[in-house]
């Protein structure tokens, strides 16, 4: 293997591990995954161009040799990695974490990612925060379906007559699959195998080009090398520019992902097929080491960290020596041993692998071995936030009290309309309508028990990008449009507006702010319809994942529950801008009200009870059925307001 290559790829684990230890340090490390894609789609063209690919025995031949390389080592580590998350995380846990693994064994993650992202409710489940120890393995669900793909596009190129042909060829695959990937969903995207083969492709552009190069120029003297390269940049110096671009993945600010990934892609493509001897980083024995074991750093590092990683010094210098040595101990006792393995004795290995994987998977749902049992007053704990899960109104009491109807709109997804309906009747003589995204539902039930049926008719519109009063993207203004719409014909007496704001609020406000034109605009279009309109504050930012974080910590931690609890200046800062913007609103028949100050103490914005170690946040950045009791003193006194003045 050439030691630029194995250097390049010492680099990428690097990025990859930097990512992963201090995402809020290094936040452009995740790229070096797209170096991975780059290496791959150099190889693979490599190996593809020697064969015969209208053989299909070449073609067998060559999955055979790609499964031999990659999958007893990937088997093995789903398997550890299953048998890690049992022993060590709460079975709070399990069944997310059962699921990917499945998906894994199939080589599908990225698909079920996919699957995840695409509901707003369930996409927590596939965040990094989640301590799903098989997330990643997306990148190589999409390596693996890629090597399926690939023979018959080489199947493809080899029926053109040239190296330039081929290469132009790559090149339009290259264009033409990035521009999909720019213009679709980026969370979609991301994880879709054919809307990343352009970083694929852009390693074979890197073969053709050397092939080119080396078959375009005769057999020179080194004289004549020397003042081919005497110019003021040199091939030496353009690959030190290239490996400049790929430092940016260690860069401590965010640079736009849609600018950077190309460049990247650009960049490793750039060094590969200048196939530079002399520079010194690639010449180092220690990154062309780490290179060698990159493979199974990447299987091993994330398991670790989503497991075992904790805030702390300790806990880095912890993580990063088991990980190392991990690594390298599977490599030599491993790795390197079942790679000299022939046909005869890598299928044996595979269908053990294969059948203890099969076995760990039934064993892990329905043996009793792996029941786990907590101290009494623990459990109680435990069972007590179970109790609060998935979601508050799923959970509360009165829920069926609300009905859920047709929206009769179809200018937006099914999957983008949470709920839309009415409650009970009510036996007083005025109406209430609540709007808004997902807090819509989160705070619904919360407000209308607070008016105990002293209202004649209770409705809610909650919809995906919902914010009632702006609009920051196309399906945001959509779901203001219907809004708007059910507000003119239901003209309720009194309006809800809550929504958790986009992050657009947070910008500086310009001398004349336009966002704040378009709030007041909205305003004025509901106060035509409308007595009474109460907006939702601004609200602090929770983690995702946060119950079940909160649970672990229970469990394992209880003595660093604490620091789960948000920092006030912290999350105050993050939202200063939002608050000025609602501010500086003109509305006489508006009110803003807040919720923040019931959970504030001192430095501290508590998300849990202390006493009852109850958690006031779920796993979807929602405030729990506990967090939503803490709320009741301040919608008991809108409602008294209310009814008292109607």
């Amino acid at each position: 293997m050439r030691e630029d290559i194995q250097c390049l790829r010492g680099l990428a684990i690097l990025f990859v591990l930097s990512f992963h230890l201090a995402p809020n340090l290094f936040v452009n490390g995740f790229l070096g995954v797209d170096i991975f894609f780059v290496i791959s789609g150099f190889l693979m063209a490599k190996n593809l161009t020697k064969l015969d690919l209208l053989n299909v025995h070449n073609i067998l031949l060559f999955y055979y040799r790609r499964y031999r390389r990659i999958l007893p080592l990937y088997l093995l580590s789903v398997f550890a990695i299953l048998i890690m998350v049992h022993l060590c995380l709460p079975d709070l846990l399990w069944w997310n974490n059962n699921r990917y693994s499945l998906a894994s064994l199939f080589l599908i993650t990225n698909q079920l990612v996919i699957h995840d992202e695409a509901d707003y409710f369930y996409e927590f489940l596939s965040s990094s925060s989640s301590m799903n120890a098989f997330l990643h393995l997306w990148s190589l669900s999409v390596e693996m379906q890629f090597y399926l793909l690939v023979p018959f596009i080489f199947l493809g190129l080899q029926f053109l007559k040239n190296d330039y042909l081929k290469l132009a060829a790559s090149f339009l695959i290259t264009v033409f699959t990035f521009i999909g990937f720019a213009m679709v969903l980026d969370r979609f995207a991301f994880n879709f195998m054919f809307l990343r083969l352009w970083q694929f492709s852009a390693g074979f552009i890197a073969l053709f080009w050397t092939r080119i190069n080396k078959t375009k120029l005769p057999e020179k003297s080194e004289t004549d090398v020397k003042k081919k390269w005497s110019s003021p940049i040199n091939q030496n110096d353009s690959v030190i520019i290239a490996l400049s671009i790929l430092s940016l993945c260690l860069l401590p600010s965010g640079i736009d992902v849609l600018f950077l990934r190309p460049v990247v892609t650009i960049a490793t493509s750039f060094i590969i097929g200048c196939e530079a001897q002399n520079v010194q980083l690639f010449t180092s024995k220690t990154l062309g080491y780490i290179g060698d074991i990159s493979y199974v750093m990447y299987l091993v590092h994330w398991p670790i960290i989503s497991i075992l990683f904790s805030s702390g010094i300790k806990s880095y210098i912890y993580c990063i020596l088991l990980i190392f040595v991990i690594s390298i101990l599977l490599h030599h006792i491993f790795e390197k041993q079942y790679l000299k393995l022939d046909m005869k004795g890598i299928f044996p290995l595979l269908l053990l692998l294969i059948f203890i994987n099969a076995y760990s998977q039934y064993s892990v749902r329905y043996d009793s071995f792996w029941n786990t049992t907590y101290p009494e007053e623990v459990q109680k704990y435990v069972d007590a936030n179970k109790a609060q899960l998935p979601l508050s109104w799923l959970v509360e009491p009165k829920k069926d009290e609300c009905v859920k109807e047709d929206l009769k709109d179809n200018s937006i997804y099914e999957s983008s309309k949470f709920g839309y309906g009415r409650c009970l009747h009510g036996n007083g003589s005025f109406s209430i309508m609540v709007i808004g995204n997902s807090y819509a539902l989160n705070l619904r039930d919360t407000i209308r028990s607070q008016f105990n049926y002293q209202y004649s008719d209770f409705r809610y519109v909650s919809l995906a990008e919902s914010y009632g009063i702006y609009a920051n993207s196309y399906w945001s203004a959509k779901a203001l449009n219907i809004s708007k719409t059910k507000v003119e014909l239901y003209k309720p007496d009194v309006l809800f507006i809550t929504a958790k704001y986009p992050l657009s609020l947070r910008d500086s406000i310009s001398e004349n702010d336009t966002k704040i034109e378009e709030i007041n605009e909205n305003i004025k279009f509901y106060e035509k319809f409308v007595k009474k309109i109460y907006i939702l504050n601004s609200h602090p930012e929770y983690k995702r994942n946060y119950l079940s974080l909160f649970l672990r910590t229970l469990i394992y931690h209880p003595d660093d529950l604490g620091s789960l609890h948000l920092n006030r200046i912290q999350a105050d800062r993050k939202i200063k801008n939002v608050k000025k913007r609602f501010s500086m609103v003109k509305c006489s028949k508006c009110k803003f009200f807040d919720l923040s100050h019931v959970f504030e103490e001192n430095d501290k914005y508590l998300t849990f009870d202390r006493d009852q170690q109850l958690s006031f946040v779920d796993n979807t950045c929602h405030l729990s059925v506990a967090g939503l009791k803490i709320c009741q003193p301040v919608f008991e006194n809108i409602a008294k307001e209310v009814i008292s003045s109607m």
